[in-house]
């Protein structure tokens, strides 16, 4: 295959990576794309880091047998608690997940900025250090959000019990006083409606699949491997667990005729 033309790789521990993959489809529509959702080990957010890599470890050696010529990593988790590890096991570029610093320093006027994310994200303190580096006058407000991922891994993307996490959440880091909110799991975007109308103005949220989706293109070019065909990528959507439910959620996001979806056992 000629190298251009393999697909990227990305891979969550569930659906909420499709995210990532719906920006990078937008900045990069010629691009091939293979997404695989570890559905059935889901939530990877109270696991332990030993379960993490063998985990990513696994996804990457599938990943490899699709001749993929990047992967980028979906999943704030992983990339808080193995990326440093499995960076250096791969032959192709792997890009971890972006902290989405940058771009809320440029919107917050108070310097003042939250980070939603779950329980091993936030004790990594993966943007509190980042953003110590990039300006020690940031103040970074970590809330850990156990059970917004499970729910949108069920489809649950409106009413009373996402609703009532939610409130639970986002009480906190109004008090704190931060204007500006970076989504530190790749789930919680599909939400993004119901934490604005909890947040009202007080509020700007970021998404890090931005940054991410910039920092692909910008290896991709530097590295030769765009697809300068001109026709719309493939996307195939593999799970490995409840697939059917997987490309639902995903057509929250991208028409059901743009991507293919299938049942895989790693």
């Amino acid at each position: 295959m000629d190298k251009k033309r393999q697909p990227i790789g990305v891979f969550d521990s569930g659906v909420g990576g499709l995210t990532v993959v719906n920006k990078l489809r937008k900045l990069l529509p010629y691009e091939n794309i293979v997404f695989l959702g570890d559905s059935k080990r889901n939530p990877y957010g109270s696991r332990s880091k030993e379960e993490l890599l063998r985990f990513s470890r696994e996804i990457l050696h599938f990943l490899t047998e699709q001749q993929v010529k990047l992967v980028a990593i979906g999943c704030n988790t992983v990339t808080a608690s193995v990326y440093d590890i499995i960076r250096n096991e791969t032959a192709f570029p792997l890009i971890g997940m972006s902290r989405g610093i940058q771009t809320a320093r440029e919107i917050s006027l108070k310097k003042k900025i939250a980070v939603f994310a779950t329980d091993v994200t936030i004790a990594n303190h993966v943007h509190r250090n980042m953003a110590a580096q990039l300006d020690p006058e940031i103040e970074i407000i970590e809330q850990a959000c156990p059970g917004i991922a499970d729910c949108v891994e069920q489809g649950k993307l409106q009413g009373p019990e996402i609703m009532s996490l939610l409130r639970k959440y986002t009480a906190p880091v109004l008090a704190s006083g931060a204007d500006t909110a970076i989504f530190g799991c790749t789930h919680y975007p599909f939400v993004q409606p119901l934490f604005e109308e909890l947040c009202g103005d007080k509020i700007v949220f970021v998404d890090p699949a931005h940054e991410m989706s910039l920092q692909t293109l910008e290896i991709l070019k530097k590295d030769s491997l765009l697809n300068h065909d001109r026709l719309p990528g493939y996307l195939r959507l593999c799970f490995t667990a409840e697939a059917e439910r997987g490309a639902r959620l995903a057509e929250h996001l991208i028409p059901a005729n743009e991507f293919t979806v299938e049942k895989i056992e790693l």
